[in-house]
């Protein structure tokens, strides 16, 4: 597995890795067709999310990759601090990449100066990424209003 920064090379793969990363994480049991337009939307806004953060000196963008095959994303902004993104591929769970994704993300805004009070958003009901948070030392602060789906947000201390 390597990791390194992201390039426009790898727009084209965003999309399809975070389809099918939401897929199951924002399906909720009676939403219907409301989960799936709440998936699009998702899907659409991290392929812009991804780019506008490739040419930004405020972000910091990684992928994860083995043989050449896109195995994960993250992108923190700086100033916030936040992980505003990170996406692993179903396929790639407990490979290592969401953990060496994680690790480059905090490395680099340990860089800009954020060591701590780092953000992060994840959906309510994912146990799963809230345990995986909770390894980097986050820490449940509350709920994220206005969101079609809950979500509560996440923060790293000192």
């Amino acid at each position: 597995m390597q990791i390194r920064k992201g390039t426009a090379d790898d727009l084209s793969l965003i999309r399809d890795l975070t389809k099918r990363a939401t897929d199951s994480t924002y399906f909720i049991e009676g939403m219907g067709d409301s989960a799936a337009k709440t998936v699009a939307a998702y899907v659409a806004k991290s392929t812009d999310v991804f780019q506008h953060a490739l040419g930004s000196d405020n972000h910091s963008v990684y992928v994860a990759t083995a043989d050449e095959h896109l195995l994960g994303y993250v992108i923190a902004i700086h100033e916030s601090p936040e992980i505003d993104w990170i996406m692993v591929d179903p396929a790639s769970h407990g490979s290592g990449a969401g953990k060496a994704l994680m690790i480059a993300a905090l490395d680099a805004l340990a860089e800009h100066g954020a060591r701590s009070n780092v953000r992060l958003t994840v959906v309510a009901h994912n146990e799963r990424a809230k345990a995986f948070y909770r390894k980097f030392g986050f820490l449940v602060t509350g709920p994220v209003p206005d969101r079609d789906i809950p979500t509560v947000e996440m923060q790293r201390a000192a």
